[in-house]
């Protein structure tokens, strides 16, 4: 027969304190085992989602705005959006010619009858066809000969719209598919009463993938163009915008139209070669020289409030951006300085193929 043992009474107060401290530390010890579980675990989740967003972020970023620590950029648009001024271009198949078209050549005209207006037209006609020629590949006559078989012109195929943001002016449209020789071209054309605001003259690739490879090497030999010619493009940029502007006559220089000098002097660049004395008079080079960039004292272009009294004149060279923008068919190179300018790039072609002006409401 065992006899029972008994532990003293404090031993045994002792003990049942004791074994209530050691519950109460196992279960603060699997309560904070537990959270701490928990919390790793949501921030493993916080820190691994957080890091996808972060790289899609990134990914985004990298695809959509480029920095190659220069003042060349790059963007891209995916959506087969208009572009000013062909935003206000009707596109509800509403637009018709009224028999309206712009007079860009008729200035100092003060008699007006059928007859002017019907050399008004024609000359006007034959200003674009030498613009159209020049990037098809073709003569001035050659492009009249095509349009007058097929029993049209551009100016009777002009479509008017008025609501714009010129308020009171006029924008008139041109748009078609030529066959000019062996290929198609995509002609766009849009004019004020007084000014030519968009041309652009491209290949026409209508349902053909784009060739990748063939379209990064054009991007590519781009870039190389614009680091190697930035004082040409300096040059173009101000011709253009005096031309836009209309301090330059829009009619000829030394015989020639003053928007095809404009065409020539982007295959001059294009080719490597300076578009000089030899091609522009000596008026517009004395107008061009008169007008300089105006920017910040950092020597980059304040496009926000027009100016301030810490505005200083400064070398053309770093006073323009270019925003490089992949479009469905082409590139849009955007220089960027007081105004913006739009240049069209055929990167499959390695050619320009026309411009366009962005006016600032």
């Amino acid at each position: 027969m065992h006899r029972a043992k008994f532990l003293p009474f404090g031993a045994a107060s002792v003990f049942v304190k004791g074994g209530a401290a050691m519950h109460r530390i196992k279960s603060l010890f699997l309560t904070l085992l537990c959270a701490g579980m928990i919390l790793g675990a949501g921030y493993l989740v916080i820190v691994k989602s957080g890091q996808k967003v972060l790289e899609r972020e990134r990914i985004l970023e990298e695809s959509m705005y480029e920095d190659t620590s220069s003042n060349i950029f790059y963007g891209k648009i995916e959506e087969d959006i208009e572009l000013f001024p062909w935003s206000y271009y009707p596109q509800d198949n509403t637009a018709e010619n009224i028999g309206d078209f712009p007079k860009f050549q008729a200035m100092g005209i003060e008699e007006w009858d059928e007859e002017v207006e019907a050399e008004v037209k024609e000359a006007q006609d034959w200003y674009l066809y030498q613009m159209i020629g020049c990037q098809s590949g073709m003569s001035a006559e050659e492009v009249w000969e095509l349009y007058h078989n097929s029993q049209k012109s551009i100016m009777d195929s002009m479509i008017r719209v008025d609501n714009s943001p010129f308020g009171p002016v006029t924008i008139y449209f041109y748009q078609d598919t030529m066959q000019l020789g062996e290929q198609q071209y995509q002609i766009r054309i849009a004019c004020s009463d007084w000014n030519i605001i968009s041309f652009n003259c491209f290949k026409y690739r209508d349902g053909q993938e784009r060739d990748r490879e063939a379209w990064a090497e054009g991007k590519e030999k781009l870039v190389g163009i614009l680091e190697k010619s930035e004082e040409q493009f300096a040059e173009y940029y101000k011709y253009m915008l005096l031309l836009r502007d209309q301090d330059l006559l829009v009619t000829y220089d030394k015989g020639i139209s003053t928007y095809l000098q404009s065409l020539y002097w982007l295959e001059a660049i294009m080719a490597g070669k300076e578009y000089g004395s030899d091609y522009i008079s000596d008026d517009i080079r004395i107008m061009m020289e008169d007008w300089m960039p105006v920017s910040s004292e950092k020597g980059n272009v304040n496009m926000s409030d027009g100016g301030s009294e810490t505005e200083t004149v400064v070398d053309a060279k770093s006073s323009y951006s270019y925003q490089i923008v992949d479009l469905k068919d082409m590139i849009l190179l955007l220089m960027q300085g007081e105004e913006t300018l739009g240049i069209f790039y055929d990167p499959m072609e390695q050619r320009f193929c026309g411009y366009n002006f962005f006016y600032e409401y």
